[in-house]
């Protein structure tokens, strides 16, 4: 059947997520962004041009995983769901006796790879484990599940299928299985040419060009033979639509920094989305490996902790596994691909090894096991972030426990896990509304603060401080002690020494929006507005550096704590209409801001805001017109109508009743 060609216009909606999977769009012109929504707001995943198609990942599933839009004008050709499903069992890549025939299909079988898996070498075809939760052939909902089964009445001869199932069984289990064969990597140079990576691909392959993950594997120093780069090698191509490849140059620099950097440059040449590479001890038994990503401006090198772990050179299947796992998750879910793999491919994974990577190894030292449960805590804290009904915090909690009592303080990841536990228990006493958690966590957060350098880490200095400035105006909302205010204050004042507008934009907002509230929060216990107008002129401040299109959220939380400060100056200063009014322009701008951002729950806070400021600000200015002219009217009006006046003066005396506006805390993605 011939495909239709439809056109959209830039900024056009091709299809929502969640909505039904009908169609898969192939573009033949213009280009077209893939957007993924999470409470309520939109991330940009990437970008697809000429070629690509739209929708495949989502076939089976019956919906649409992401939302995709037009950047450009775009043209495209549309085939619905049920005519690709054919295409792909007519191909072979999607056989229905395999697919919709096994209970528990395999998720590392060569015949289940798809379009996205590439590689430079042969087929490999050794047997390797088995998983309970399948991945292209998941089919959940109903009308994937009828295509494939009009498929099958159709195209499928009952004769040959039985025949292929009889030899599918002799070759199984009858015959004995052929060695299988061994394959070597091909490795790269540590200099690429300078082709564009579509042709750059097409050299020495024959095979469809593919745009999933890629990680890129260093050789090893003092494995002449490259039996260890090989076996690394082997093991990483088991994983689902991942890219491997190989430089043919060892990382030589003992030092962690210097070594990212010599790896993320091949990194960016062979266009990978993360680099891996290990390190041999002494004596030749363990392996130090260290993942790094591509260089980004926003990433802090104290908190992204979990860069490295330690595995024996002669791995069983757990450890096997482990290394799949942590290789996975050195990838920031930035691009639709990687979320894919975090969502679908870890949870078996961790499933199949949680016992075994939740206690320390055999035969590591302190450090070295500490390392590895804190890389494992930190995938537990990511899926219960990615995936939905995977609630790991409590076991990414023991676990982070456990790992601090055997770090020691020099290990690069001692201030990290304080910071991760500090944090546990700080959402543990908001859960419980209990301080003595919260003591527990401004303890660890100090532990913390004294493992780091305010010149040398002037960031991670100031977050530690920021931390305990949290916790402190948490106990000091419970306990209303002047003492626990200052306290508080005092952190965010010590944090603005080392965190600088310009270098650390978003943790000092973080830190000048916390010090403005508690001052904010601390003037309801005076008559006074010092602090109150102090407040109003930090969320000015803040408003003065943010920027409102690449920062919304943050710049809509300082408009609504702004304007909330400026309400309640107006009522302490007798309900000036000018306040008002400002607090309601305010109100208006984050509340535009919000709904713009996709920020639904916020923009629900901020609408109630600006009703109520609205409200108050209608009924004094009602009271302001009624008595404008009182002055007057005491003048000219005779002594029999003196007393009329003195009601008219004592209704305006009477005080206005201000409800109580919501103020956001901190908005922290770490949290």
């Amino acid at each position: 059947m011939p495909k239709k060609e439809k056109t959209f216009s830039a900024g056009e909606i091709i299809f929502k997520q969640g909505d039904p999977c009908s169609s898969v769009f192939t573009i033949i012109s213009g280009k077209a962004e893939l957007y993924y929504e999470v409470n309520g707001k939109a991330r940009i995943l990437g970008r697809k041009g000429e070629d690509d198609i739209l929708g495949t990942n989502s076939v089976l599933e019956g919906s649409y995983d992401t939302s995709a839009r037009a950047v450009t004008e775009l043209v495209v050709s549309v085939q619905s769901a049920d005519e690709y499903i054919e295409q792909l069992q007519r191909s072979g890549e999607l056989s229905p006796t395999v697919k919709a025939g096994k209970e528990k299909p395999d998720l590392f079988d060569d015949d289940d790879e798809d379009d996205f898996n590439f590689s430079f070498g042969e087929d490999e075809e050794e047997p390797v484990a088995k998983t309970k939760t399948p991945v292209r052939s998941s089919v959940r909902h109903a009308r994937g599940s009828t295509a494939l089964t009009r498929k099958e009445n159709t195209f499928v001869n009952t004769e040959v299928e039985e025949e292929k199932v009889k030899s599918s069984a002799l070759v199984h289990v009858e015959k004995p299985q052929p060695a299988p064969l061994v394959q070597k990597p091909v490795v790269l140079p540590a200099d690429i040419k300078h082709f564009p990576i579509k042709e750059w691909l097409r050299e020495g392959s024959d095979e469809t060009i593919a745009f999933g993950p890629v990680v890129l594997l260093a050789s090893l120093q003092r494995d002449e033979s490259g039996d260890i780069r090989d076996e690394l090698y082997r093991i990483l191509r088991q994983i689902p639509n991942l890219q491997v490849k190989v430089v043919d140059k060892s990382v030589t620099d003992t030092n962690p920094k210097r070594g990212a950097m010599q790896i993320r440059a091949w990194v960016e040449q062979h266009n990978a989305d993360v680099g891996l590479y290990a390190t041999l001890d002494n004596a030749g038994r363990v392996l130090e490996f260290h993942t790094v990503r591509p260089s980004c401006a926003q990433e802090t090198q104290l908190f992204s902790a979990g860069s490295r772990f330690f595995l024996p050179v002669q791995m069983n299947d757990q450890q096997k596994t482990l290394l799949k796992i942590f290789t996975i998750c050195a990838m920031t879910p930035t691009r639709l691909e990687h979320e894919q793999l975090l969502r679908l491919f870890l949870p078996s994974l961790i499933n199949e090894v949680a016992a075994y990577a939740s206690k320390p190894m055999v035969g590591l030292t302190n450090e070295e096991q500490a390392v590895n449960l804190t890389a494992f805590a930190n995938i537990l804290s990511w899926i219960s972030l990615i995936t939905q009904g995977e609630n790991r915090q409590n076991q990414a909690a023991a676990i982070y426990e456990e790992a601090l009592k055997l770090l020691p303080a020099y290990a690069p990841e001692y201030a990290f896990v304080n910071r991760q536990v500090g944090l546990l228990h700080q959402m543990q006493g908001e859960r419980q509304d209990d301080i003595e958690a919260y003591k527990i966590a401004e303890e660890t957060f100090r532990k913390g603060l004294q493992s780091v350098s305010e010149k040398y880490q002037p960031e991670a200095y100031g977050d530690f401080n920021l931390r305990i400035g949290n916790v402190r105006q948490k106990i000091a909302l419970q306990t209303g002690e002047g003492e626990d205010f200052a306290a508080a204050m005092t952190a965010y004042r010590d944090a603005l020494k080392t965190l600088k507008p310009g270098l650390h934009t978003e943790r000092w907002a973080d830190t000048v929006n916390g010090l403005a509230r508690t001052m904010q929060l601390f003037s309801s216990y005076s008559t006074k507005t010092t602090l109150l107008k102090k407040a109003v002129e930090l969320y000015e401040k803040e408003l003065s550096v943010l920027d409102k299109e690449t920062q919304p959220l943050l710049w809509g939380r300082a408009c609504n704590n702004l304007a909330s400060a400026l309400f309640l100056l107006a009522d302490r200063e007798g309900g000036k209409p000018d306040l008002l009014r400002r607090a309601v322009e305010v109100f208006s701008d984050a509340l535009e801001v919000y709904d713009k951002a996709g920020a639904h729950q916020m923009a629900s806070v901020a609408d109630n805001n600006l009703k109520r400021a609205e409200k108050v600000l209608a009924k004094t200015e009602k009271e302001l017109e009624k008595n404008k002219n009182w002055l007057d009217d005491i003048l000219n009006e005779t002594s029999s109508d003196q007393e009329k006046t003195n009601q008219t003066a004592n209704a305006q005396d009477e005080p206005l009743v201000f409800e109580r506006i919501a103020v956001f805390e901190e908005l922290d993605d770490d949290e």
